[in-house]
């Protein structure tokens, strides 16, 4: 077994039936400034149906808002089996995983997110899922309401990506401590909070044990709050993914021609090229190379704004260029080749 990962609480809270049931199942959510969301996560995990006993174990990753004030209204007034941790602030999500693991009973495990809302019925599902001994992933969909603004971003996960997202698993606890747990990467440092940590953790479970779909466990992940130099912001953390490939190379599968991170990825890449080519060779005939991402621009200004304006368009091309140049640099620096 690989040691995990884990600090020691600065504070413990547990709910007054915490003492009184063999959980089946733990689950497992870090917290880091949702004081707002975590009413709503408590009463969407008090809805569940048909699930076995459980008990819920969330961390509180040094949160600067009144997380922890929250949660101890929520501990003391909860019908849930609940122990709430209160951690220093640990940069990213990993460890404080790892840590409510630690305080955690049951033999299987469902990891969900402090921006999701799990359906009534998504514990019974994971249930039975992780009950074949496989890490278990469900489908996660927008939230249907709280979309504000054009660029608020939200995650949805309708397969098996190869991702592992951490806002809809389940493995069994044997798993998790033969694998060590979420890992702690430095893939990313400038990102501060983190990247690439499920995805590693979740390749090492499937290569252990195997992997399930299971889309009968549903979450619903809340739309966050953003504007366009936040959507830049995640165009650069883009630059992460070569050296995640590179721990991961069954990421590959998953990639657009094996070389691509996606579709529109592969079309910016030759727009890119034909202008090029047209510049050095003085041939404007290269720039048709730019029409398949151009109509892609465009479908994706339509959907975001609901029709193609030019400066929309522009906005989007922006930032794929901006994802094109986080790629090149993190394929420089790993020397693993991601367009």
């Amino acid at each position: 077994m690989i040691d995990v990962d884990a600090v020691e609480p600065i504070d413990v809270l547990k709910s007054a039936s915490w003492a009184g049931i063999t959980p089946q199942i733990s689950v497992i959510v870090a917290t880091h400034d949702r004081a707002g969301y975590l009413g709503d996560l408590f009463a969407a995990l008090a809805a569940q149906v048909d699930a076995p006993p459980f008990e819920v174990v969330i961390a509180d990753d040094g949160s600067s808002d009144n997380t922890w004030a929250v949660l101890a209204e929520l501990v003391a007034s909860t019908s849930l089996s609940v122990t709430a941790l209160k951690l220093r602030g640990c940069g990213g999500p990993s460890i404080p995983r790892n840590t409510a693991v630690q305080h955690s009973r049951a033999p299987s495990l469902a990891i969900t997110d402090d921006d999701c809302l799990p359906s009534p019925r998504w514990l019974a599902a994971l249930t039975l899922a992780v009950g074949s001994g496989a890490i278990a992933q469900g489908a996660t969909v927008a939230a249907g309401a709280g979309r504000v603004g054009p660029w608020d971003r939200t995650i949805e996960v309708n397969r098996l990506t190869g991702l592992w997202e951490s806002c809809n698993l389940a493995v069994p606890r044997s798993v998790f401590d033969a694998v060590g747990g979420f890992p702690v990467l430095d893939l990313l440092p400038h990102a501060g909070r983190g990247f690439g940590e499920d995805t590693v953790f979740g390749a090492a479970a499937a290569r252990l044990v195997g992997a399930t779909w299971t889309p009968d466990a549903v979450v619903a992940h809340r739309w966050i709050r953003s504007d366009y130099l936040g959507y830049l912001d995640t165009k650069r953390r883009i630059e992460g993914l070569p050296a995640l490939v590179q721990q991961v190379p069954e990421l590959r599968s998953q990639c657009y021609l094996g070389r691509f991170r996606n579709k529109r990825s592969a079309e910016c890449d030759l727009a890119v090229a034909g202008l090029a080519l047209a510049l050095v060779r003085r041939r404007p005939v290269y720039l048709l190379a730019a029409l398949p991402w151009l109509r892609t621009l465009s479908a994706a200004a339509t959907e975001r704004w609901g029709r193609p304006q030019p400066v929309r368009m522009a906005q989007e091309g922006l930032a794929d260029l901006v994802a094109l140049g986080a790629l090149i640099r993190g394929s420089a620096t790993t020397g693993t080749l991601l367009g």
